[in-house]
């Protein structure tokens, strides 16, 4: 081997051993840092057609680069984010609170989030189940609530709508693994579609390293490469942008003609089938719907979004679900009403979920509804073993008009 090659050869050596020496480095000072170590989501598919997260585990939870919102996280033994295992066997009445990461709610310690707050309502006399995972949306939803009826015979639901749980029900608008949506259907007008997910071998495997972690979860280096990639518009883009979007929460303003016939149908599925799924009726359902944040917060905030796609779906389906008589808890107005005279903002400073004030505004919500009325009294005035009795329904799968 001659000189230039040696020298060559020598260079390229060193440069990799650097390289392994400084990701060696970084890793081991992130192993003393609070980084993200993510809920490590099972395999979903027909056999275990539930998304959940690997059980028995305690996890670090962290926000942004600069780990600015910290939080330990439990999962029980059924898979779900719950500081108290769950238990079929109970025959003490049992509460279900059903949604996406406001349930799930890493961000703030179980004791504070909406279903920690409402066990902690009923002490030892009742149970409250929370059953979630980010991206569910109502299709989601229904998955869970039936996993709920079969499994724990809940006596009464609550579910969370948040602003992107309608497009996130639609198959041909979100395709992210594990989670179930609602399909057109040539014969019977709809069907439930479920994309399977299996955790490849290299996310298993990057799981264990707090650099990985710290890169995917705190900086969330693969959007910002999506962004970037696609504002250069290159022919190996990995994704676009929302640059030049107004968005009103996480949604975007607009909504056209098609976006807007998609959503009604999917809120027509959903209400129309919900008792089926659930396995109670309506009167044991309550909704809570989100507010329009951060708009509330001002005088004249409504105005400028009254033509937002979430403030028409927020109307729309508040409207829907009363006539079919479920209850709704419409956060936009204890929001309000809270934050004039608190002065207290819902959300955390760099995240747009419920910080404790939201989780503990929509707990308050449910338990002043005559859905978790009912429960409670049950609770506190009779004292049978058996829970609620379950109202028996009829109702078969509706197709919306």
């Amino acid at each position: 081997m001659d000189m230039p090659v040696k020298r060559l050869f020598a260079n390229l050596s060193l440069l990799i051993a650097s390289v392994v020496f400084a990701l060696l480095l970084l890793e081991g000072m992130l192993r003393f840092l609070p980084v993200n170590e993510g809920l490590r989501a099972q395999a979903v598919n027909t056999k275990q057609p539930i998304y959940r997260f690997k059980p028995n585990r305690v996890a670090q939870y962290s926000h942004r680069w600069d780990f600015d919102i910290r939080n330990v996280v439990r999962v029980n033994n059924y898979g779900f984010v719950s500081d108290q295992d769950y238990d079929p066997t109970s025959p003490s009445p049992l509460f279900a609170v059903i949604g996406d990461s406001y349930v799930e709610a890493q961000m703030v310690p179980f004791a504070e989030s909406i279903a920690g707050r409402l066990q902690t309502k009923v002490k030892d006399k009742a149970r409250v189940y929370a059953f979630a995972a980010s991206g569910s949306g109502l299709a989601q939803h229904t998955a869970y609530a039936k996993y709920a009826r079969d499994e724990f015979h809940p006596d009464a639901f609550a579910f969370v709508i948040i602003e992107n749980d309608f497009v996130e029900s639609l198959a041909h608008r979100n395709a992210s693994n594990g989670f179930h949506r609602f399909a057109r259907d040539k014969d019977a007008g709809w069907r439930m579609d479920l994309k399977e997910y299996e955790p490849s071998w290299l996310r298993r495997a990057l799981r264990n390293s707090k650099l990985a972690m710290y890169l995917m979860t705190n900086v969330k280096a693969h959007v910002k490469l999506n962004y970037a990639v696609g504002n250069a518009q290159l022919p190996f883009s990995l994704g676009g942008n929302d640059e030049g979007k107004r968005f009103v929460g996480n949604v975007d303003f607009h909504a056209d003609e098609t976006l807007w016939r998609d959503a009604t149908w999917a809120v027509a599925i959903y209400l129309n089938n919900l008792p089926e799924w659930a396995g109670v009726g309506p009167e044991r359902i309550v909704f809570v719907v989100d507010g329009i944040r951060p708009q509330l917060y001002e005088d004249s905030g409504m105005e400028d979004v009254a033509d937002s796609f979430w403030f028409r779906m927020r109307k729309y389906f508040i409207s829907e679900a009363n006539k079919r008589g479920y209850e709704v808890v419409d956060m936009q107005p204890r929001f309000i009403a809270r934050y004039r005279k608190e002065k207290k903002r819902f959300e955390f400073r760099t995240d747009f979920h419920w910080n404790s004030e939201g989780h503990l505004a929509a707990a308050d919500g449910v338990v002043e509804s005559s859905v978790w009325k009912n429960v409670h009294l049950k609770v506190t005035h009779d004292n049978s073993p058996s829970g609620l009795e379950t109202v028996p329904t009829e109702t078969e799968p509706i197709l919306p008009h």
